[in-house]
Protein backbone atom coordinates (compact mmCIF):
# COMPACT_ATOMS: atom_id res chain seq x y z
CA UNK A 1 0.00 0.00 0.00
CA UNK A 2 1.88 3.40 -1.24
CA UNK A 3 0.17 6.71 -0.09
CA UNK A 4 2.03 8.79 -2.52
CA UNK A 5 3.54 8.22 -5.72
CA UNK A 6 3.23 11.42 -7.42
CA UNK A 7 1.17 14.18 -6.81
CA UNK A 8 0.29 16.86 -9.36
CA UNK A 9 -1.08 20.08 -8.31
CA UNK A 10 -4.94 20.29 -9.03
CA UNK A 11 -5.80 16.87 -8.68
CA UNK A 12 -8.95 16.05 -6.54
CA UNK A 13 -9.47 13.29 -4.20
CA UNK A 14 -10.49 10.65 -6.86
CA UNK A 15 -7.20 11.30 -8.29
CA UNK A 16 -5.23 10.97 -4.81
CA UNK A 17 -2.71 8.17 -4.09
CA UNK A 18 -4.50 6.79 -1.36
CA UNK A 19 -6.43 3.73 -0.53
CA UNK A 20 -9.93 3.87 -1.68
CA UNK A 21 -11.50 3.53 1.88
CA UNK A 22 -9.88 6.85 2.56
CA UNK A 23 -11.30 8.66 -0.49
CA UNK A 24 -14.76 7.46 0.63
CA UNK A 25 -14.56 9.23 3.43
CA UNK A 26 -12.92 12.08 2.59
CA UNK A 27 -15.72 12.50 -0.51
CA UNK A 28 -18.38 11.66 2.18
CA UNK A 29 -16.99 14.39 4.28
CA UNK A 30 -17.52 17.16 1.48
CA UNK A 31 -14.19 16.77 0.37
CA UNK A 32 -13.49 16.46 -3.57
CA UNK A 33 -10.10 18.69 -4.06
CA UNK A 34 -7.20 19.54 -2.09
CA UNK A 35 -6.55 23.50 -1.18
CA UNK A 36 -3.38 24.69 -2.19
CA UNK A 37 -1.61 24.83 0.90
CA UNK A 38 -2.22 21.11 1.27
CA UNK A 39 -1.03 21.09 -2.19
CA UNK A 40 2.01 22.59 -1.44
CA UNK A 41 2.39 20.51 2.00
CA UNK A 42 2.29 17.03 0.01
CA UNK A 43 4.46 18.52 -2.52
CA UNK A 44 7.49 19.35 -0.43
CA UNK A 45 7.21 16.06 1.64
CA UNK A 46 4.37 15.42 4.20
CA UNK A 47 3.81 12.02 3.24
CA UNK A 48 7.50 11.04 2.38
CA UNK A 49 8.12 11.37 6.40
CA UNK A 50 9.30 15.10 6.27
CA UNK A 51 8.91 17.16 9.43
CA UNK A 52 7.38 19.96 8.31
CA UNK A 53 6.17 23.03 9.81
CA UNK A 54 2.88 24.21 7.72
CA UNK A 55 1.67 27.90 8.58
CA UNK A 56 -1.60 28.99 6.90
CA UNK A 57 -4.69 30.96 8.21
CA UNK A 58 -7.39 29.34 9.88
CA UNK A 59 -9.64 27.06 7.59
CA UNK A 60 -7.08 26.73 5.15
CA UNK A 61 -6.58 23.05 5.85
CA UNK A 62 -4.03 22.08 8.35
CA UNK A 63 -5.91 19.44 9.76
CA UNK A 64 -6.50 17.29 6.73
CA UNK A 65 -2.59 17.35 6.08
CA UNK A 66 -2.70 15.81 9.17
CA UNK A 67 -4.83 13.52 8.60
CA UNK A 68 -3.12 12.14 5.62
CA UNK A 69 -0.32 12.13 7.29
CA UNK A 70 -1.70 9.92 10.19
CA UNK A 71 -3.43 7.43 7.70
CA UNK A 72 -0.02 6.99 6.12
CA UNK A 73 1.95 6.31 9.21
CA UNK A 74 -1.24 3.99 10.49
CA UNK A 75 -2.37 2.38 6.92
CA UNK A 76 1.20 1.92 5.77
CA UNK A 77 3.97 2.05 8.34
CA UNK A 78 2.40 0.05 11.31
CA UNK A 79 2.73 3.15 13.31
CA UNK A 80 1.20 5.32 16.50
CA UNK A 81 0.53 9.01 16.33
CA UNK A 82 -0.17 11.56 18.46
CA UNK A 83 -1.94 14.79 17.97
CA UNK A 84 -0.56 17.44 20.93
CA UNK A 85 -3.31 20.37 20.96
CA UNK A 86 -2.81 22.89 24.03
CA UNK A 87 -6.42 23.12 24.79
CA UNK A 88 -8.74 20.74 25.88
CA UNK A 89 -11.63 21.64 24.00
CA UNK A 90 -9.41 21.93 20.76
CA UNK A 91 -8.17 18.14 22.04
CA UNK A 92 -11.56 16.96 21.63
CA UNK A 93 -12.71 18.80 19.02
CA UNK A 94 -9.43 17.10 17.02
CA UNK A 95 -10.58 13.62 18.21
CA UNK A 96 -14.12 13.99 16.81
CA UNK A 97 -12.16 15.09 13.69
CA UNK A 98 -10.01 11.89 13.55
CA UNK A 99 -12.95 9.28 15.02
CA UNK A 100 -14.95 9.65 11.48
CA UNK A 101 -11.57 7.20 10.21
CA UNK A 102 -12.54 4.08 13.13
CA UNK A 103 -14.34 2.53 10.08
CA UNK A 104 -11.16 2.48 8.08
CA UNK A 105 -9.64 -1.44 8.13
CA UNK A 106 -5.59 -1.80 8.68
CA UNK A 107 -3.86 -4.21 6.89
CA UNK A 108 -4.25 -6.45 10.14
CA UNK A 109 -7.70 -6.97 9.58
CA UNK A 110 -8.87 -4.96 12.70
CA UNK A 111 -9.94 -1.11 12.90
CA UNK A 112 -8.22 1.80 12.79
CA UNK A 113 -8.75 3.28 16.64
CA UNK A 114 -8.73 6.86 17.81
CA UNK A 115 -8.40 7.89 21.85
CA UNK A 116 -8.31 11.39 23.87
CA UNK A 117 -6.30 11.77 27.07
CA UNK A 118 -6.45 15.40 28.58
CA UNK A 119 -6.32 14.88 32.22
CA UNK A 120 -5.11 12.77 35.22
CA UNK A 121 -1.70 13.68 35.15
CA UNK A 122 -0.37 10.62 37.96
CA UNK A 123 -1.19 7.85 35.77
CA UNK A 124 0.89 6.38 33.34
CA UNK A 125 -2.52 5.60 30.87
CA UNK A 126 -1.13 2.01 29.84
CA UNK A 127 -4.52 1.74 28.25
CA UNK A 128 -3.16 3.86 25.46
CA UNK A 129 -0.97 1.32 24.22
CA UNK A 130 -3.62 -0.55 21.93
CA UNK A 131 -5.02 3.12 20.22
CA UNK A 132 -3.55 4.06 16.82
CA UNK A 133 -4.41 7.51 16.90
CA UNK A 134 -3.79 9.26 20.46
CA UNK A 135 -5.07 13.30 20.85
CA UNK A 136 -3.43 14.74 23.83
CA UNK A 137 -2.66 18.11 25.78
CA UNK A 138 0.76 19.10 25.85
CA UNK A 139 0.63 18.64 29.89
CA UNK A 140 -0.61 14.97 29.52
CA UNK A 141 2.00 14.31 26.74
CA UNK A 142 4.88 15.91 29.22
CA UNK A 143 3.06 13.72 32.10
CA UNK A 144 3.01 10.74 30.14
CA UNK A 145 6.81 11.27 29.34
CA UNK A 146 7.57 11.71 32.95
CA UNK A 147 5.93 8.77 33.78
CA UNK A 148 7.96 6.83 31.23
CA UNK A 149 4.97 5.60 29.53
CA UNK A 150 6.08 2.32 27.32
CA UNK A 151 4.06 2.79 24.35
CA UNK A 152 5.57 6.37 23.38
CA UNK A 153 8.81 4.58 21.55
CA UNK A 154 6.44 3.14 19.16
CA UNK A 155 5.53 7.03 18.02
CA UNK A 156 6.01 7.21 14.84
CA UNK A 157 4.21 10.94 14.10
CA UNK A 158 3.90 13.64 16.42
CA UNK A 159 1.40 16.43 15.33
CA UNK A 160 1.77 19.86 17.54
CA UNK A 161 -1.21 22.40 16.50
CA UNK A 162 -0.79 25.64 17.47
CA UNK A 163 2.83 25.66 17.81
CA UNK A 164 3.14 29.55 17.80
CA UNK A 165 2.80 28.99 21.35
CA UNK A 166 5.97 27.31 21.64
CA UNK A 167 7.01 31.07 22.55
CA UNK A 168 4.69 31.38 25.34
CA UNK A 169 6.21 32.29 28.43
CA UNK A 170 4.13 30.03 30.52
CA UNK A 171 2.57 27.19 27.85
CA UNK A 172 5.63 27.33 25.27
CA UNK A 173 8.42 25.53 27.67
CA UNK A 174 6.03 22.31 27.80
CA UNK A 175 5.59 21.89 24.47
CA UNK A 176 8.84 22.02 23.76
CA UNK A 177 10.48 19.49 26.24
CA UNK A 178 7.71 17.18 24.97
CA UNK A 179 8.44 17.38 20.75
CA UNK A 180 12.50 17.09 22.20
CA UNK A 181 11.98 14.21 24.49
CA UNK A 182 9.89 12.89 21.45
CA UNK A 183 12.95 12.72 19.14
CA UNK A 184 15.23 11.46 21.34
CA UNK A 185 13.63 8.21 22.35
CA UNK A 186 12.47 8.24 18.15
CA UNK A 187 15.03 10.35 16.15
CA UNK A 188 13.42 9.07 12.76
CA UNK A 189 10.02 10.11 14.15
CA UNK A 190 7.87 12.70 11.91
CA UNK A 191 7.06 16.02 13.34
CA UNK A 192 4.37 18.01 11.96
CA UNK A 193 3.86 21.36 13.21
CA UNK A 194 0.65 23.51 12.48
CA UNK A 195 -0.17 27.00 12.94
CA UNK A 196 -2.23 29.54 11.99
CA UNK A 197 -0.11 32.97 13.41
CA UNK A 198 3.61 32.20 13.56
CA UNK A 199 6.67 34.59 12.90
CA UNK A 200 9.24 32.22 13.79
CA UNK A 201 8.39 29.44 11.35
CA UNK A 202 11.91 29.27 9.78
CA UNK A 203 13.43 29.33 13.77
CA UNK A 204 11.07 26.55 14.58
CA UNK A 205 11.55 24.75 11.35
CA UNK A 206 15.32 24.74 11.93
CA UNK A 207 15.07 23.19 15.18
CA UNK A 208 13.38 20.61 14.23
CA UNK A 209 14.90 20.15 10.71
CA UNK A 210 11.82 20.59 9.14
CA UNK A 211 10.38 21.67 5.45
CA UNK A 212 8.29 25.19 5.69
CA UNK A 213 5.51 25.71 4.26
CA UNK A 214 3.73 29.29 4.98
CA UNK A 215 1.68 30.80 3.17
CA UNK A 216 -1.63 33.87 3.76
CA UNK A 217 -3.81 31.72 1.03
CA UNK A 218 -7.15 31.21 2.73
CA UNK A 219 -10.72 29.67 1.33
CA UNK A 220 -12.61 32.78 1.45
CA UNK A 221 -11.13 36.17 1.02
CA UNK A 222 -10.93 38.43 3.94
CA UNK A 223 -11.71 41.95 4.57
CA UNK A 224 -10.87 43.93 6.69
CA UNK A 225 -12.86 47.30 8.27
CA UNK A 226 -14.68 48.99 10.99
CA UNK A 227 -17.93 49.41 12.02
CA UNK A 228 -18.67 53.39 12.84
CA UNK A 229 -22.27 54.69 12.87
CA UNK A 230 -23.98 51.85 10.68
CA UNK A 231 -21.26 52.13 8.28
CA UNK A 232 -18.10 49.10 7.40
CA UNK A 233 -15.54 51.54 6.53
CA UNK A 234 -13.44 49.06 4.64
CA UNK A 235 -9.36 48.82 4.69
CA UNK A 236 -9.40 48.29 0.45
CA UNK A 237 -11.03 52.31 0.93
CA UNK A 238 -14.43 50.37 0.19
CA UNK A 239 -17.68 51.29 2.24
CA UNK A 240 -20.98 49.47 3.08
CA UNK A 241 -24.11 50.88 4.95
CA UNK A 242 -25.61 48.07 7.42
CA UNK A 243 -28.67 48.30 9.51
CA UNK A 244 -31.93 46.23 10.63
CA UNK A 245 -30.21 45.16 13.65
CA UNK A 246 -30.92 46.15 17.54
CA UNK A 247 -27.30 47.14 18.39
CA UNK A 248 -24.33 47.18 15.89
CA UNK A 249 -22.90 43.61 16.72
CA UNK A 250 -26.74 42.56 15.87
CA UNK A 251 -26.62 44.81 12.93
CA UNK A 252 -23.17 43.39 11.40
CA UNK A 253 -24.17 39.49 12.36
CA UNK A 254 -27.60 39.91 9.91
CA UNK A 255 -25.71 41.71 7.16
CA UNK A 256 -23.23 38.88 6.90
CA UNK A 257 -25.74 35.99 7.35
CA UNK A 258 -28.02 37.71 5.01
CA UNK A 259 -25.23 37.87 2.47
CA UNK A 260 -24.49 33.94 2.98
CA UNK A 261 -21.64 34.44 4.71
CA UNK A 262 -20.72 33.11 8.84
CA UNK A 263 -20.32 35.61 11.54
CA UNK A 264 -17.86 34.42 14.17
CA UNK A 265 -18.39 36.92 17.27
CA UNK A 266 -15.53 37.29 19.93
CA UNK A 267 -16.06 38.18 23.35
CA UNK A 268 -14.12 40.04 26.09
CA UNK A 269 -15.58 36.90 28.98
CA UNK A 270 -17.70 33.35 29.00
CA UNK A 271 -20.15 35.25 30.60
CA UNK A 272 -20.53 37.98 27.67
CA UNK A 273 -20.39 35.57 24.97
CA UNK A 274 -23.16 33.37 26.21
CA UNK A 275 -25.10 36.57 26.99
CA UNK A 276 -24.20 37.81 23.00
CA UNK A 277 -25.13 33.79 21.47
CA UNK A 278 -28.57 34.20 23.78
CA UNK A 279 -29.70 38.10 21.98
CA UNK A 280 -28.28 37.24 18.60
CA UNK A 281 -30.19 33.42 18.41
CA UNK A 282 -33.92 35.07 17.65
CA UNK A 283 -32.59 37.22 15.87
CA UNK A 284 -31.12 35.18 12.68
CA UNK A 285 -33.36 32.33 13.51
CA UNK A 286 -35.27 33.22 10.50
CA UNK A 287 -32.83 33.31 8.40
CA UNK A 288 -31.22 29.90 8.44
CA UNK A 289 -32.56 26.36 7.93
CA UNK A 290 -34.85 24.59 9.58
CA UNK A 291 -32.17 22.13 11.46
CA UNK A 292 -30.04 24.92 12.02
CA UNK A 293 -32.95 27.12 13.19
CA UNK A 294 -34.11 24.42 15.54
CA UNK A 295 -30.75 24.23 17.30
CA UNK A 296 -30.96 28.08 18.38
CA UNK A 297 -34.37 27.75 20.01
Amino acid sequence: MCFLEELVVGLGVEELPVPEQVKRILLDSGISELYPPQEEAIRVGALDGENLVLASPTASGKTLVAELCALRHVLELGGKVVYLTPLRALAYEKYVEFSKYEKLIKPNGERLSVAISTGDYDRPAHHLAKYDIIVLTNEKADSLLRHRTSWISEITLAVADEVHLMTDVGRGPTLEVVLARLLQINPKIQVLALSATISNADEIAGWLRARVVSTDWRPVKLREGVLFQDEIQFSDGGAVKISGGSNPITSLVLHTVKLGGQALVFAGTRKRAVSLARKLAPEVRGLVSRPLARSLE
